[in-house]
């Protein structure tokens, strides 16, 4: 009975070391298995434009903007969720070395349909309008809902855009990191179209 309870005591401190190592190690380990994920992950959470879950698995400038506008205005979730209503996500080739994702995208082509959008929006309006304009919910109501619809009707290409991510790890999962490019390729250009109307002052 002594030498069962020694044995089953020696166990659970085996396992409290194995674990307290893990937890300093520093987070998700980076094998392909965990990479997979973490990219099927951040596919729905953007399909549901979800914030929450972007905040945790993505970095990206041009998005954590577009999300903390969604926070005071629902028209900006609505948009999310229709530019990525169609996106796909295929992992091509990992790189557990140099810490990088290289990734299939195909979403709706939304770059002329933005373009046009933030040329709108710039023209002939000083820096302190254009500030106005996003506490404006008239304009928002109107404008973005006319942007979400026209996104709504733009069509898939048949051919998906490659694009190389890096990857970061933090305490508790993975962290894709979108450049400039990659928020082009996942956002079918609406994302950078959206940040230079808003940044522009």
């Amino acid at each position: 009975m002594q030498k069962s309870f020694k044995k089953s005591l020696c166990l659970v401190l085996c396992l409290a070391i194995t674990l307290g190592l893990s937890a300093c190690s520093g987070g998700a380990s980076m094998s392909e298995e965990n990479i997979t994920a973490t990219v099927e992950t951040i596919e729905k959470a953007l399909k549901n434009f979800d914030g929450i879950t972007l905040q945790k698995y993505v970095k990206s400038d041009t998005l954590k903007t577009i999300l903390t506008l969604s926070n005071s205005h629902s028209q900006f979730s609505d948009l999310g969720r229709a530019m990525f209503e169609k996106l796909e996500i295929q992992v091509k080739s990992i790189d557990r070395k140099n810490k990088t994702v290289t990734l299939l995208v195909t979403n709706r082509d939304m770059s002329q349909i933005a373009g046009t959008f933030a040329k709108q929006v710039l023209e002939g309006k000083s820096v302190f309008q254009l500030a106005g304009l996003l506490n404006n919910e008239q304009f928002l109501d109107t404008s973005l809902a006319k942007l979400t619809a026209e996104i709504s009707e733009a069509t898939v290409p048949d051919n998906p855009k490659e694009i190389t991510v890096s990857i970061e790890k933090s305490k508790k999962n993975l962290i894709l990191v979108f450049d400039e490019k990659a928020e082009d390729a996942v956002s079918g250009g609406v994302l950078t179209a959206i940040m230079n109307s808003i940044t522009v002052f």
